[in-house]
Order: structure tokens, then sequence, then C-alpha cells
């Protein structure tokens, strides 16, 4: 049986007429107002069908900064006009998601960072049931575990940037009172086995993208300490991770080094006060000593 929601996200790609580029570029240059006779919502859902371009300029500079302004700037499209987009690239995620190294990472990579805006538009507007939230964090964990494509940057197609991407929509979702008891040590449990079982090293600022999920963790009122305590522990016992050759020892070492040092980096220059991120700062500072 078809539900209301699936009716719905499909609705969403169903939009008339197709712009052009000018079309959008004249968007962008009149500081994101909508043109006269359209409307937010139509609009976006046409958007959403860009996010898997291999033109960057359509994928990027048209699309997804069109939509951050949009959805969390200027806040143009309500609750029930972002459920049945956020399905919809819920759904993108995926979509072709046995095929890596190709362009359908793209509508993935970008489908994730788009929610990512959504994620941020939550926090300061609430508008997601607890069952939504925690789909999207489904969503969200199983997205990151299972995206094999880790490129950064392509001289043709510009940023692919599926771990950054997925970063940016944890790093918001990390922040949100919704998150449940448990939720802490996922997010965290999801990042190491990312950097631990990625099959090239991070090399485009991925690092700093995920050091960013930590901070948000470290930062909430209910820090998890004992959660936070344990993933520090596994990430220094390097020689837990499965028996590989020893440059995916290395590679894997070296990922989670990074990622470490990244988030030292960005707990160090951050003088907020917070005695969660005070707590980590030390508890790290005695795994680093340990990895280097």
């Amino acid at each position: 049986m078809i539900t209301l929601c699936a009716l719905a996200a499909a609705a969403v790609l169903v939009q008339g007429r197709v712009h052009d580029k000018p079309f959008w570029q004249t968007i962008v240059q009149a500081k994101f107002e909508v043109p006269a006779g359209e409307t937010a919502a139509k609009l976006a859902g046409e958007l959403v069908t860009y996010l898997g371009s291999p033109d960057p300029e359509l994928r990027d500079d048209l699309a997804t900064t069109i939509m951050t302004s949009w959805i969390y700037d200027k806040k143009l499209l309500n609750a029930d006009d972002l459920r049945p987009l956020m399905l919809t690239l819920r759904q993108n995620l995926r979509s072709n998601i046995e095929i890596a190294d190709t362009d359908t990472t793209l509508l993935r990579s970008f489908s994730a960072l788009t929610l990512s805006i959504v994620a941020a538009r939550e926090n300061v507007a609430p508008f997601m049931t607890a069952s939504e939230y925690s789909a999207l964090l489904d969503s969200a964990l199983a997205y990151l575990h299972d995206e094999r494509d880790t490129r950064g940057y392509d001289a043709q197609r510009g940023w692919i940037h599926s771990a950054a991407h997925t970063a940016d929509l944890l790093k918001f979702l990390a922040r949100n009172p919704k998150l449940p008891p448990g939720g802490q040590a996922r997010i965290l449990s999801a990042l190491l086995a990312k950097n631990r079982d990625a099959r090239a090293p991070f090399s485009q600022g991925e690092d700093e993208r995920m050091a960013r999920v930590v901070i948000s963790i470290v930062r909430r009122d209910d820090f998890d300490r004992t959660a936070f305590t344990i993933w520090l522990d596994a990430a220094k016992d390097t020689a837990s991770f499965p028996q590989k050759p020893a440059v995916d020892q290395l590679r894997a070492h070296q990922n989670v080094r990074h990622l470490l040092s990244a988030l030292w980096a960005e707990l160090s220059v951050d003088e907020r006060p917070s005695p969660g991120a005070e707590f980590a700062r030390t508890a790290l500072k005695e795994t680093l000593k340990k990895l280097y």
C-alpha cells in the first residue's frame, strides 16, 4: 500500500515545467527573493532534482545555496513543506548506494548536505516529532556507514565530499535536545568506524568536519562522559582494528589520529566556558600522548 507520506514525497518531484539555469542564477542575484508567481515550496521540489547534477554550479552554487537560504535563513518553507522534502532527501540517501565512485554519489551526498540545513532549522525552530527526528538520525548513521565513495574534490564535478556532508548533518543532529539516551555513543561509534574503515585517507577537511560533530556532543548539557571515555579508549587501541594489510592499518590509524588531532585543535581554540569541553580536552590530551 502506498502511504500518504510516500505520495507526498513523490509529489514534491512533480513540478510542471523545468526552469533553466539563468532562472536560478537570477534568484541568487536577487538575494534569494522568490520570483513573482512562484512559491518557495514548489521551486524547492524542483531544486531537489538538481542535487545529483554533475554540473557543480547547478548542484552546489545554485540548488544547494538557494535551498539553504529558503530553509534556514529566510525560513520560507514551513513544517508541512519540509516534511515531504525531508522524506525525499532521506530516500535519496539510499539511491544506488551499492554503486561507488560514479556520479550517483552526488545525489546522496548533496541530499545529506541539504538535510543538514533542515536539521539546523529544526534546532532554531523545532518542527519534528521525536519519531521524525529518530528516523532522520537513523538515516544519517546508516548513510555514513554504507557510503563507500569518500572522494573529496573532483576537477570536473567539484565537491563530492560525502563524509564531510554527512558530518555536517550529524553535527546539527547532535545538538538537538531530541537526541535520545545512547544517541551520543551511537554517533561517536559511527565516526570512529568511518575513519577506521574508509577505503582511502581523509585529506580534504573531513577530519575537521567530523571533529565538529564531537564538539556538538561534548557541549551538550547532558554530555555522556562515560561514552566519550569509552570512545577514546577504542580510538587509541588501534590493535583492536580488524586484521588488514599493513597499508590499510596505517590508513586507519592515520584517519583516527587526524580526527582526534582536529578535535584537539577545535577544543583548544574554542574558549567558551563548558564543563563538558574541559573534560573532553583533558581526556583527549592523554589519548593523544599514546598515539604520537
